[in-house]
């Protein structure tokens, strides 16, 4: 992983000083909702020459601020909580591009898997913590959440993270 900036090690998610969220087009195409996930978890594995990561989210923790859609979004015509708890991304690949990364992996919501490769930006704080930020298109419908009752919801979801990762151990 030439001109990689990351330090070999695991790095783990600080939740404190992390975001994950999402945007759709509803009504539509006339309104944007956005929404984030406030219960997840996750590491980073860098090794000589390798780094790979999985993010664990947990579905039912979901929140656009509308407390009726988020029991929607909850339900078996999206996330099926109770059935699939958790929404992970895998990242198989890392590989250095343009002075930050490309993750390359698998999206896993409920039984559907997605081929996914996110450029992600990275910073290094003064105390030695990374702050990745990514934004990726996800189909939805490859997704498995394609509920779209008389046309409602418009196209695919925007999926963004910010996230910090502190120093959690060493390979």
């Amino acid at each position: 992983m030439q001109d990689n900036p990351l330090q070999e090690g695991i790095w783990r998610v600080d939740r404190q000083h992390s975001e994950i969220g999402f945007a759709v087009k509803s009504m539509w195409g006339l309104q944007t909702v956005r929404g984030v996930f406030g219960a997840y978890d996750g590491s980073l594995t860098v090794g000589a020459g390798r780094a790979e990561g999985e993010l664990r989210i947990d579905a039912a923790s979901v929140d656009t601020g509308h407390k009726r859609r988020d029991r929607h979004l909850r339900s078996s015509d999206f996330f099926d909580v109770e059935r699939h708890p958790r929404i992970v991304f895998t990242a198989r690949t890392i590989t250095a591009r343009n002075g930050g990364l490309r993750g390359t992996g698998q999206l896993a919501i409920g039984s559907s898997r997605v081929r996914l490769e996110v450029p992600v930006n990275v910073e290094r704080t003064a105390g030695g913590a990374l702050c990745l930020e990514a934004e990726t298109t996800v189909s939805r419908k490859a997704a498995g959440v394609d509920w779209n009752m008389l046309g409602v919801i418009r196209g695919d979801a925007v999926v963004n993270a910010r996230i910090t990762l502190e120093r959690g151990g060493v390979t």
